[in-house]
């Protein structure tokens, strides 16, 4: 396993005042426009490779900015892939495979000098002072570690940054690693042209061109009247090997045409992709010359900026194989083709508001084990929940059990509200079954993500006790306990061991309790607990299913199309029976 950033702490930075982010071998960033996910990938950069920051880098330039990182699975294998004096550098400091390192800069504007790199040392004789500030060589050795990081922002200008050769883009960091084998292979041919060329046009050249000769002799005989001791020649300098690549950039050949053109010829979309390939072979030119000690870092704000849905999964596939190659990823996203079900558990949501600044959410993994603490239904909660990724893109959550809910909610509620969920907001997640509801509200609230949860009328009874919601002998629940042992017979209803509806040749358990619901004697009751859930963001359909308020008899494909085609034509009061439990659920449910 190659070792990583597992943290980082960042303090004063832009709109961050102080947080710390969770860092996986690949960590998407999640958050609405302007969050502070870029400022996450600077940070990131800075405390990797130092440079001295300006004052619109200081959330408070009266204080300093500073970054902690705790860097991971270091073993003797990437030890020893150092030189002796950069092991032994960091050696002391590395405990159990983990080094923390911390970055300071005190003022806007100081000096590079000033930018200190300290070091966690674990055997301090103060252990209030544990710090130790710029042991010698630590910075190489942490170059060493992580090789100059791959940074691309949203915004940068596509065309640029592949076509125009400069230090800072990528098609120049690329010519910049191929100038050195070139030199070396084809070094002495180059420089022989070159010479043809200064002999040319050089001051000096043996071989000048005539026409700089002629200039020279004219432009001297009048120099002559006014300088007669001084003379002038044209100097054409020849270029150096690194100069003409200065000037490298792409031509583009489509359908095997013989003349290419520029990349501006083309599309924002082509551009992104060509941009994403050659990070990628970048990236991998990169690893080729680097020891394998080293991890890279590829920081990228929205990969998935002007692409297709299918390039879009190309991209992520592509980042995704990376990051188990020696590189850590670490981006920001609006797509939800970026984040597979895998990933639901690393990704970080990302909030800013005017107390806090830019924070976050707490993700997936880390809520879990707050709420269960078995291993089995830890994997089993995760499963359910990292099935939707519409909860990272959300503000708030409706947990819903039934499939007929899933199919039919979403689009009732663009008819009631005349906006879709998304719209709203508000993620709409499957459950499966009611097993889960509690439990997954509960890690939902840890994420600090306000949910509900729609569920049949038998949760109420089946898990309303167990999972808390209910006192233990609730007396609405016990009235319709009771009165189900007076109309089993008579309503063909078989009870089970707990006295609750089950399932037999005739009837459902849920159409046993849609009879329940139905008796005037519990209506109530039902009321009753229909409030009480209701107060702890539950909502229980009361004639027992969704079905019961909207009057299908089946729940299949062809029912919910069906339903879906007459709601387009139809009005909710003219197709529903029970339109106004079902518009007052979906008011509740967007609230």
């Amino acid at each position: 396993m190659a070792h990583r950033i597992s943290q980082i702490k960042i303090v004063n930075y832009k709109s961050i005042v102080a947080e710390t982010f969770e860092l996986s071998n690949y960590t998407p960033l999640v958050g609405y426009n302007n969050a502070g996910k870029t400022n996450i990938l600077n940070a990131i950069k800075w405390l990797l490779r130092k440079n001295s920051l300006s004052s619109e880098a200081f959330y408070d330039p009266a204080l300093p900015v500073e970054m902690e990182g705790s860097i991971e699975d270091i073993d003797n294998n990437i030890l020893q892939q150092l030189t002796q004096n950069h092991r032994t550098s960091i050696q002391q400091y590395i405990v159990n495979g983990k080094l923390q390192v911390k970055r300071i800069q005190n003022q806007p504007n100081a000096a590079s000098a000033d930018v200190k790199l300290w070091v966690f040392n674990p055997a301090a004789t103060d252990p209030a002072d544990p710090w130790v500030s710029n042991p010698t060589g630590i910075d190489n050795a942490i170059n060493l570690l992580f090789p100059e990081p791959i940074h691309i922002g949203a915004m940068e200008n596509s065309e640029e940054d592949i076509s125009k050769s400069k230090t800072t883009t990528t098609i120049g960091k690329l010519l910049a690693e191929i100038i050195g084998p070139i030199e070396t292979q084809y070094g002495a041919q180059i420089l022989g042209h070159l010479a043809g060329l200064k002999d040319l046009l050089d001051a000096e050249g043996v071989n000048r061109a005539n026409e700089l000769t002629q200039f020279d002799t004219e432009a001297n005989r009048k120099i002559d009247i006014f300088f007669p001791d001084v003379n002038i020649k044209v100097h054409v300098p020849t270029p150096e090997i690194k100069e003409v690549f200065g000037k490298g950039t792409i031509r583009v050949y489509e359908n095997q045409a013989q003349i290419g053109k520029d990349i501006s010829a083309l599309g924002n979309g082509a551009q992104r992709s060509i941009q994403m390939a050659l990070i990628r072979h970048l990236a991998e030119l990169k690893r080729g010359s680097q020891a394998q000690a080293g991890t890279t870092l590829l920081l990228i704000d929205e990969p998935e900026l002007y692409l297709h849905p299918q390039a879009i999964e190309v991209v992520r596939d592509a980042l995704k194989s990376l990051s188990t190659q020696n590189y850590q990823v670490v981006f920001s996203t609006h797509s939800a083709v970026m984040i597979t079900q895998d990933d639901v558990a690393d990704t970080i949501l990302v909030r800013k508001n005017l107390a806090q600044g830019t924070h976050k959410k707490q993700t997936l993994k880390a809520a879990i084990p707050q709420v269960v603490q078995d291993a089995p239904s830890q994997m089993q909660l995760l499963f359910a929940l990292s099935n939707s990724t519409n909860i990272l893109f959300s503000e708030k959550v409706v947990l819903s059990e039934g499939k007929t809910e899933q199919r039919l909610i979403p689009k009732i509620a663009e008819k009631v509200t005349g906006k879709t969920l998304g719209l709203h907001k508000t993620a709409f997640v499957p459950m499966n079954g009611s097993g889960n509801t509690q439990k997954s509200i509960r890690v939902l609230d840890a994420m600090a993500l306000p949910t509900k949860a729609i569920v049949d009328l038998d949760y109420a009874f089946k898990q309303g006790i167990s999972n808390g919601h209910l006192p233990a002998g609730d007396p609405d629940i016990t009235a319709c306990i009771q009165h189900l042992g007076h109309i089993a017979v008579a309503k063909g209803i078989t009870l089970g061991t707990d006295n609750l509806p089950a399932k037999s040749s005739t009837l459902s358990a849920a159409q046993g309790f849609s009879i329940l619901a139905a008796e005037p004697t519990v209506s109530q009751n039902i009321d009753n607990i229909h409030g009480k859930l209701l107060a702890q963001n539950i909502w229980i359909w009361k004639k027992g299913t969704i079905e019961d308020h909207l009057g299908l008899t089946s729940k299949d494909e062809a029912t919910w199309a069906n339903f879906c085609n007459q709601l387009k034509t139809t009005t909710l009061q003219t197709l529903v029976p029970d339109h106004t439990g079902v518009e007052n659920c979906i008011s509740w449910m967007i609230s």
